[in-house]
């Protein structure tokens, strides 16, 4: 992967124009929210990818990154949004520059364009992964299994894989639900092969001896075998000169079941079964409680049955199917009692559905029979009834909404005058019909049965090839759901282990024993952590915020390095680790740069105490930090350092501002006489609030960079060096002036920011006191223009050694020969 050098934006986002030389090390910056760090996160996740991912996804709503990535006052031309890079790849030994123009985001401008550099590029486009967010973060920690699963599946590039998953188990499903519309067919076709065979059931003898009676009276042989490709007409010669063609006996079998039907259906109709149980629906129609529960259970399961592909039919939410099943299977239970009494009451009416559907296959059967006769008898009654039972079939079996089933009940039964008038009709039509002789019978017998027959053997190979069809999409689905099971157990395996490793590093003095576990599932990955050997639980459950911030980093780091190896060489951790306490902050930081030497960490924080804790630990080095005092439209994010503070304070001066002037002057030495305290070492009254004012601060600082020279000069001495220990000497005399000096004008600036009587002062009046302190913080910074750093004491703890600046221009020894 990559190291990056140095970053220049312009006009992007909340940025002017900014240059960063991050030196191709780990970087921090700093500043409260709002003040322009994310922009700086940004700029760097554009210019190595192309996209900007808090301007994508969930909740971005309208905007879009070639709309909103220029600068509010550049979106009329989006050409002047840029972002230059310039990084340093190790594997190649070189240098690349990246320039990405957001009015022309996918082809930037690369050079050297070599193939080699352009293949790493895009190796880094692929893995845009190396920004981490809060957000992000805590997607790995406390989401839901299924959310989880996805988040660790994108990173781990492993999308396909799930998606094939649910693909096939798509498949399995769709499968499985052509079975049973199939097999009801099945049974249909050979309750109608039974009854055109005349015989009790489909038992190979009774077939034989059934068709064979018919095959004598013809003369044709004995069928001895019932194979596939059997026909019970084998040899018969088919010629009839009958004016109607129909067969009289199976016509009237037919009539004579259909009769049956219709007598079955009709005495339900004053049932004392029927009675009771329109009893008990109206009972549940009355109660509005069990109402609204039957309404909201009912759509309950109707999502379940709507489920398909990665998205809940109601909200589109990106769940699994499992997920969304195991979801509202848990709302399903808190109306158990109102499921429990529709199931019963569903019970009851399935043999009314029952009724209905064997008396639809009988009509059907007789009006073909209507159909043959010269000139065809009208079935217009009969078809209006059949749409009329099958509408109260539809209402029966979807139960809701409850009118409805109860019109249903109170008409079950019911069968018109016309209806029955039509039925003996056809039946008198049919017995007219001569009577066949014993052969046309026979003949009759063997044709109707061989279409039977057919009919069966048609709908039971589609209902054989539906099994096996479903078999093989079950299997091919378990089998892979097990293999990827199986394959992603291992490689959570490798994770875990790391994970767990990097967790007890920065919590190794209260849980120095933890242990995780990562369960990879179908479409899930479940992940409980040890909390003090009480047991595995959700990171939720008990650990604070502050631990499920540090777990979330240690996964992060985990899965990266399993991701990259050693190509995790880049990385920007945008405010992630805002919660973690201050107890582990320097094990966070011992972490980053112990376990990952080679990963260089681009860091954003609010947390002035964390920017310390990265300087103090040694993970950023002297000038690879930055802070952002505040941001605004016109200017973007301001620095607190020389050029910008002194500046804005002359600008202040200038159009006779003092009360800017001075509110400035005293927010920037607070600020960087904190830096100096800590750098110094210099002894500050403790505050548990840490709210530290100017005259806490600047006076300790000033004290011991007095008593630092102090001891240099007596250092020199011992050492035998007079010219040093003079020249030592003056420098401590110069700077007891500078102090001197500023602690005189000092007055000016308190009077300035609370204002009072004598607080109206001229820029003539206030620009001394803003001299006085320049150069008293110069005094303490190192006087080179490529360093500026602020001299630090080494080391942080026990004797003082000497004083330094970061570039090593500055080295004053304080120890006595």
């Amino acid at each position: 992967m990559i190291h990056v050098k140095n970053i220049e934006v312009f006009e992007f986002r909340g940025i002017r124009h900014l240059k960063i030389d991050f030196k191709g090390k780990n970087f921090a910056v700093c500043g409260k929210n709002g003040t322009g760090k994310s922009g700086i996160v940004d700029a760097l996740e554009f210019g190595l990818t192309g996209n900007i991912s808090r301007l994508a996804g969930s909740g971005t709503g309208a905007i879009s990154l070639k709309e909103h990535a220029p600068h509010v006052d550049s979106r009329s031309n989006p050409a002047k949004s840029r972002v230059i890079i310039t990084a340093f790849i190790p594997t190649l030994n070189k240098e690349v520059v990246i320039e990405r123009n957001v009015n022309d985001i996918q082809n930037p401008i690369v050079k050297p364009a070599t193939a080699d550099v352009l293949k790493v590029l895009k190796e880094v486009e692929d893995h845009p992964e190396f920004t981490l967010s809060r957000r992000e973060l805590i997607k790995y920690v406390i989401s839901a299994p299924g959310d989880r699963a996805k988040e660790v599946q994108a990173l781990l590039r492993l999308e396909k894989v799930e998606t094939l998953r649910t693909v096939l188990q798509r498949i399995a499903n769709a499968d499985k639900k052509e079975i049973a519309p199939l097999k009801k067919q099945k049974d249909e076709a050979k309750q109608q092969l039974i009854t055109a065979l005349d015989i009790p059931d489909l038992a190979t003898e009774k077939i034989l001896s059934a068709v064979n009676e018919r095959r004598q009276q013809l003369g044709l042989p004995k069928l001895t075998e019932i194979s596939s490709t059997t026909s019970f007409k084998d040899g018969l010669t088919v010629i009839s000169d009958k004016a109607v063609n129909i067969s009289k006996p199976h016509a009237l079998t037919d009539i004579d079941n259909l009769k049956a039907s219709l007598k079955t259906y009709k005495d339900t109709i004053g049932s004392e079964a029927l009675k009771a149980l329109k009893g008990k629906v109206q009972v549940l129609s009355e109660s509005q409680l069990l109402l609204t529960g039957l309404t909201r259970e009912n759509f309950l399961r109707s999502a379940i049955a709507l489920v398909e592909n990665d998205f809940c039919p109601v909200c589109d939410s990106e769940l699994g199917i499992e997920e969304i099943k195991n979801i509202v299977q848990t709302k399903l239970k808190a109306f158990e009692a109102v499921s429990k009494e529709r199931k019963e009451i569903e019970k009851e009416i399935e043999p009314y559905c029952e009724i209905i559907r064997k008396l639809l296959v009988d009509i059907r059967a007789v009006k073909e029979y209507a159909a043959l006769f010269k000139p065809a008898i009208d079935t217009k009654e009969l078809g209006a009834f059949t749409v009329q039972i099958q509408l109260h079939l539809s209402k029966l079996m979807a139960f809701l909404p409850i009118t409805d089933l109860i019109d249903s009940l109170n008409v079950y039964g019911e069968v018109s005058k016309e209806v029955n008038t039509l039925v003996e009709t056809i039946e008198s039509a049919v017995r007219l019909i001569p009577e066949p002789s014993l052969q046309d019978a026979a003949r009759d017998y063997l044709i109707i049965a061989q279409e039977k027959l057919d009919n069966y053997r048609n709908i039971a190979s589609n209902h054989k090839q539906a099994e096996d069809k479903e078999k093989i999409s079950s299997t091919v689905s378990e089998t892979y759901g097990k293999v990827v099971t199986s394959t992603l157990e291992g490689l959570y395996k490798d994770v875990e282990t790391n994970f767990i490793e990097l967790y007890r590093f920065i919590n190794s003095d209260d849980e120095g024993g933890f242990t995780a576990q990562l369960t990879p599932s179908i479409g899930k990955l479940g992940f409980n952590v040890d909390f003090y050997g009480r047991g595995y639980f959700p990171p939720g459950a008990y650990h604070s915020e502050g631990h499920q911030d540090g777990m979330g980093l240690c996964l992060y780091l985990a899965l990266m390095t399993h991701i990259l190896g050693d190509n995790f060489t880049f990385a920007v951790l945008d405010d992630v680790l805002m919660s973690v306490d201050t107890g582990h902050r320097r094990e966070v930081c011992k972490l980053l740069k112990e376990k990952f030497p080679k990963t260089q960490f681009i860091l954003t924080t609010h947390d002035d105490v964390w920017l310390k804790h990265m300087k103090t630990a040694g993970l950023i080095q002297g000038g690879s930090s930055m802070q952002f005092r505040k941001w605004d439209v016109d200017n973007g994010p301001n620095e607190w350092n020389d050029k910008d503070v002194w500046g804005e304070i002359d600008n202040y001066i200038k159009i006779d501002d003092v009360r800017g002037a001075a509110s400035l002057l005293r927010h920037y030495l607070e600020y960087v006489s904190a830096d100096i305290s800590h750098k110094l070492r210099a002894k500050v009254e403790f505050r548990g609030d840490a709210q530290f004012m100017l005259g806490d601060l600047l006076p300790a600082a000033t004290s011991q960079y007095t008593k630092l020279l102090d001891d240099a000069e007596k250092a020199a001495t011992s050492w035998g060096k007079s010219e040093l220990a003079k020249e030592l000497s003056e420098k401590k005399t110069q700077f007891k002036e500078l102090v001197t000096k500023s602690n005189v004008e000092q007055w000016q600036t308190n009077a300035a920011i609370h204002y009072n009587e004598w607080a109206n002062l001229e820029a003539n009046d206030f620009e001394p006191v803003a001299i006085a302190f320049k150069n008293l913080i110069d005094a303490l910074c190192c006087p080179e223009n490529n360093c500026k750093s602020v001299l630090y004491v080494i080391p942080e703890r026990g004797e003082r050694d000497t004083v330094r600046c970061a570039c090593g221009a500055i080295n004053i020894n304080l120890k006595k020969k």
